[in-house]
């Protein structure tokens, strides 16, 4: 009531919970969450309409009274409810948590593999292009016999 009698409305928040298998890893209130989903990032606001989504792996941001927290998640289920968003992921990991040296040590590590290997590469993609090719010259070399696949109303080249 005293917040009505000074006109000052309470603003809506998130009720956040972040769950891995080892228990409640994370639980805030929130303004906005972006999450990284399997299809692209999804933004949640108060009021946000119920949707369950797969998670991707990704930066998941938290917005509360204009602070940015971020947050590594990798894969699991994002239920939106009313108002309240539950996080069920493999990993969460809080900047805190990262070990930054052994981050940096893994992405020079696979860089340097993704270049050794960039030959063999070439080849699987050169061998799936040689594979379409095949198909399509296959199913191209009977070409006659397709007749069944016109649809009506289709007219006839004169060619053939």
């Amino acid at each position: 009531m005293a917040s009505e009698q000074t006109g000052l409305v309470k603003k809506q928040k998130i009720d956040l919970r972040i769950t891995t298998p080892r228990g409640v890893k994370f639980v805030e209130e929130a303004d906005l969450i972006i999450m990284r989903c399997i299809d692209g990032d999804l933004g949640v606001m108060p009021g946000h309409a119920l949707i369950t989504t797969v998670l991707g792996d990704g930066i998941f941001r938290i917005y509360n009274d204009g602070v940015e927290r971020k947050l590594a998640v990798f894969g699991g289920i994002a239920e939106i409810g009313d108002n309240t968003v539950n996080i069920f992921s493999t990993i969460a990991q809080r900047p805190e948590e990262i070990d930054r040296e052994r981050a940096e040590m893994d992405r020079r590590e696979a860089e340097a593999t993704l270049l050794e290997e960039s030959e063999e590469h070439q080849i699987r993609k050169l061998q799936v292009l040689l594979r379409h090719s095949l198909i399509r010259i296959e199913v191209s070399s009977h070409l006659e016999e397709a007749e069944y696949f016109k649809y009506e109303g289709e007219e006839e080249d004169e060619e053939s």
